[in-house]
C-alpha cells in the first residue's frame, strides 16, 4: 500500500498552511522518552479573524481546544471552508449540508457585525489536536499507565508552544475545551485532571464518565459484562441501539431502543481483531486507557475478553484513577469551586451506547455531595417532542419555529454554541489586571 496522502490542516496539502488554519508539530520529550522512539504532537490552529492586521498586533488570545478522534483537517465540530461551494442539499445530500456550515463558520469568524457574528468580542485561537497512540487514532489526552504521559505532553509541551507562536494567553483563566463523545470525555476530564489549567468545559455525549455505568455495564456491582445478573437466564447486555444520528438528515432518527449489537458481540468481533486490546476498536481502548499494566506487559483486563467475568481488582483501578464522576466527588473540596460554572456537560435521553446511564449517574453522584448547594454545573439531558436525542446530542440549538434543531445539524455549530459562551466566562472570572479587552473586538 502506497502511504496515504494527509489533506493537512487547511484542507491544501501536507503542511500548506492559509491565512486562517496553521499547522504546528512537537517532538515530544515527555512521550519520546517513555515509548523510546520519537511521538510527535500536532495542532491544527485556526487564527481569530484580526490577528495579521496591525490594530491587533498587540492581542493576546484565549485558547480553546476541540476535542476529538484523529482527524489531518481541522474539524472543531464543523469544519471552515473560505469558498461558497453552491451545493444543493436537495439534490446532493448531507455532505452538501457540512460544505455549507463550514462556509458559514468562515463567514460568521471573518466578520465584523454583532448581528451576524457570534464571535464578535469573543476571538480566540481555535485548535485541533492530533495525538494518536498505538492502541487507538487518540489517545484521550491523559495520562495512561499503558500509554505514557499523552496529558502532561500535551499540556506541558504542545499547548504552551501553540500559544507561544500565536500570541496566546497561556493562562488556565483563558484555556476552554469542547467536543463530543471520545472528545466529550476529554474535554469533561481536563478540568478534573487539570483544574488549574481550564476554565471552561463543553462535554456533549461523552464516553462513561462513570464506571457505574459503563455504557449499558455497573463494573461495581455485576459479575459479567456480557450478561445480567439472573439466576435461572442469561440475558445479554445491549451494546448499541437505533444507530447513529449525526448524519440522519433531515430530521431525526426515531429512538426505538431497537439493539443493533449487544456488548458480548462487540467484544468478541474486537477479540478477532486484535488480542491484548490492539483491536483499535472502542472497548479495547478504554481497556488500554484505563487500566493499570499487567505483568505481560499490556493493559490488564477489565474483564475476561471471552466470557466477560469482571475483574473487581481492576474495576477499584478504574474508580480511582479514571471514573471522573467519582474522582470529583472524593476530591470535592479542591474541585467543587473550578467546576462551579465552568462545566456543562450534555447527552441525548436515548444516545445510541448508552451513554445517557453514565452522564445521569454521575450527575446524581455529584449533585447529591450537598443537596442543599448547586454545583453550578450544567446538565442536560436532550430531548425533542418527548424523544430522546440520539448519538451525539450537543445541546439545543432551534430553528425559527423554535423547533429542536437534529443532531446532523447541532453537530456542525460546535465553535458558535460554546466560544461566546466562554468568552463571557473568561472576561467574568479573569485574575485582576488580566487582558480582557485585547481579544474582545
Amino acid at each position: 500500500q502506497p502511504p496515504a496522502v494527509s489533506p493537512g490542516c487547511a484542507g491544501l496539502g501536507d503542511g500548506v498552511d492559509s491565512k486562517y488554519m496553521k499547522t504546528l508539530r512537537v517532538d515530544s520529550k515527555m512521550l519520546s522518552k517513555w515509548w523510546g522512539t520519537n511521538i510527535r504532537l500536532e495542532a491544527c490552529v485556526l487564527l481569530p479573524h484580526g490577528f495579521d492586521e496591525p490594530e491587533h498586533s498587540h492581542a493576546r488570545y484565549p485558547l480553546v481546544v476541540a476535542h476529538g478522534h484523529y482527524s489531518p483537517q481541522w474539524n472543531a465540530g464543523g469544519a471552515f471552508r473560505t469558498d461558497d461551494p453552491r451545493c444543493d442539499e436537495e439534490k446532493e445530500g448531507y455532505k452538501c449540508v457540512e460544505d455549507k456550515y463550514a462556509w458559514y463558520l468562515y463567514r460568521k469568524w471573518t466578520s465584523l457585525d454583532p448581528a451576524v457574528s457570534p464571535f464578535v468580542g469573543a476571538r480566540m485561537l481555535l485548535v485541533t489536536i492530533n495525538h494518536p497512540a498505538p492502541f487507538f487514532d487518540d489517545s484521550y489526552a491523559v495520562n495512561s499507565a499503558s500509554m505514557g504521559p499523552y496529558g502532561d505532553a500535551i499540556m506541558k509541551e504542545l499547548l504552551p508552544a501553540i500559544e507561544a507562536k500565536y500570541r496566546g494567553i497561556g493562562e488556565g483563566w483563558a484555556r476552554g475545551a469542547m467536543g463530543g463523545s471520545t472528545g466529550g470525555w476529554e474535554s469533561f476530564a481536563m478540568p478534573v485532571f487539570y483544574p488549574e489549567e481550564f476554565n471552561a468545559a463543553f462535554s456533549a455525549c461523552p464516553d462513561p464518565v462513570t464506571f457505574s455505568h459503563y455504557t449499558s455495564i455497573n463494573l461495581y456491582e455485576q459479575s459479567n459484562a456480557y450478561f445480567y445478573d439472573a439466576e435461572f437466564k442469561r440475558t445479554p447486555l445491549p451494546g448499541y441501539r437505533d444507530g447513529y444520528s449525526g448524519v440522519t438528515w433531515p430530521g431525526y432518527k426515531t429512538p426505538y431502543g431497537a439493539t443493533i449489537a449487544t456488548v458480548v458481540e462487540q467484544n468478541h468481533r474486537e477479540l478477532v481483531l486484535g488480542d491484548h486490546s490492539r483491536s483499535c476498536g472502542q472497548w479495547d481502548i478504554w481497556e488500554a486507557v484505563f487500566s493499570p499494566v499487567c505483568p505481560d506487559g499490556f493493559p490488564c483486563r477489565i474483564y475476561d475478553k471471552l466470557t466477560g467475568k469482571i475483574n473487581k481488582t481492576v474495576a477499584d483501578y478504574w474508580r480511582e484513577n479514571y471514573d471522573l464522576a467519582h474522582i470529583i466527588k472524593r476530591d470535592w473540596a479542591k474541585l467543587g469551586s473550578k467546576l462551579n460554572g465552568s462545566l456543562h456537560v450534555f447527552v441525548g435521553g436515548s444516545d445510541s451506547f448508552f451513554l445517557t446511564n453514565a452522564v445521569m449517574d454521575a450527575q446524581d453522584l455529584i449533585e447529591g455531595i450537598d443537596p442543599s448547594t448547586p454545583t453550578g454545573i450544567e446538565w442536560v439531558i436532550g430531548v425533542h417532542e418527548g424523544r430522546g436525542f440520539q448519538h451525539c446530542f450537543r445541546g439545543y440549538e432551534y430553528d425559527a419555529k423554535g423547533v429542536p434543531l437534529p443532531n446532523s445539524i447541532t453537530r456542525l455549530t460546535y465553535a458558535q454554541a460554546f466560544l461566546p459562551n466562554m468568552a463571557k466566562r473568561f472576561a467574568g472570572t479573569a485574575p485582576k489586571g488580566a487582558d480582557v479587552t485585547s481579544w474582545r473586538y
